[in-house]
């Protein structure tokens, strides 16, 4: 039974999940932070946030931790919040890093509030029983230091899904108590019948931005500004990812959707701003990035499907061959 006052433990507090767990513990949640590169200051000094939205604070998670294994044994959390990096091969793999925050606590839910498409089945396959959200985030925050997050524009929306979408009702009344959470921590929060339409959404966001400017080192901004074939190549990229959606048959995810999104980059080229999307700050930090959920997935989708996508198998190619040299511990 879900209490009034929830507990909720996070998984991977860089920037992103910083915000969030600012938002919860205003909502009157208990907040637990598993920290990894940042654990030291967090734990000793709290998060200090610069946010447009939120206002400019330093708070303390009510519990800091380096690892799910540290969790108290008999500690329930209504939801676990995966907000780190999706990177296939990490040893251990996701599912078994959270299982001491899981096994034997069926009524848990669990939020995949990560990028890409294709995600959600290692999680649903090894907690069957545990209900299962996926998370769809628009914020721009930057971790700027260790524990010092950078939140410099408005837009703070979290769009929440059951999976599969077809899910018990009581899976659905815990998205709706959740986006209710960070609604009333400050933020947007919003659920949808079928998420994998906000996912396939964001993806022309994503699989554009996000290896285009991690292997030219320009923000979204900069990037434009810097030939007459950047504007070209990226709505070409978005394009391909049109394609294969009306192939397949995600709504929504057409022209109109990709002109959108593609304005606000476009605004920031002609304001003479830009921003940094995660796969950039990660490649300038030397962490390894999101490829193959957000391209490599995609990709593959477009064999499976017949659907050509010449710019993005290319950008694919380019960028985890970025990946192999950073994950050998190259530059």
């Amino acid at each position: 039974m879900i209490q009034s006052s929830p507990s909720i433990l996070l998984f991977g507090v860089g920037s992103v999940g910083a915000v969030h767990l600012l938002q919860l513990q205003r909502a009157g949640c208990t907040v637990t932070a598993v920290c990894r590169s940042n654990y030291e200051v967090v734990k000793q000094h709290g998060f200090t946030i610069t946010s447009e939205r939120l206002g400019n604070t330093t708070y303390k998670p009510d519990h800091v931790i380096r690892t799910i294994a540290e969790c108290p044994p008999d500690a329930v959390y209504d939801y676990l919040i995966v907000s780190s990096k999706v990177v296939p091969g990490r040893q251990p793999p996701l599912a078994d890093q959270l299982r001491p925050a899981l096994e034997g606590r069926p009524n848990t839910t669990i939020v995949l509030a990560q990028n890409g498409i294709e995600i959600e089945n290692e999680i649903a396959e090894a907690y069957p029983l545990n209900p299962l959200l996926s998370g769809v985030v628009y914020i721009s925050a930057a971790q700027t230091s260790p524990g010092v997050i950078d939140n410099a524009e408005m837009l703070n929306l979290v769009e929440l899904g059951t999976f599969p979408a077809d899910a018990p009702e009581a899976h659905k009344v815990s998205a709706r108590r959740l986006a209710s959470l960070l609604v009333q921590g400050g933020g947007d929060a919003t659920v949808l019948d079928d998420i994998q339409v906000a996912r396939w959404s964001k993806l022309l966001l994503n699989a554009a931005w996000g290896p285009v400017t991690a292997l030219s080192l320009c923000t979204d901004g900069d990037f434009l500004r810097s030939s007459e074939f950047a504007n070209e190549l990226v709505w070409g990229i978005m394009m391909e990812i049109v394609t294969l959606a009306r192939k397949i048959g995600i709504p929504g995810v057409d022209e109109a959707a990709a002109e959108k999104r593609f304005a606000i980059a476009k605004a920031r080229a002609d304001a003479g701003t830009g921003r940094e999307p995660s796969m950039l700050q990660d490649v300038k930090q030397g962490r390894l990035f999101e490829v193959e959920a957000i391209v490599g997935n995609t990709v593959r989708v477009g064999r499976k499907w017949g659907v050509p996508m010449p710019r993005l198998e290319t950008i694919y190619a380019l960028a985890k061959g970025r990946y192999e040299v950073m994950l050998k511990g190259g530059a």
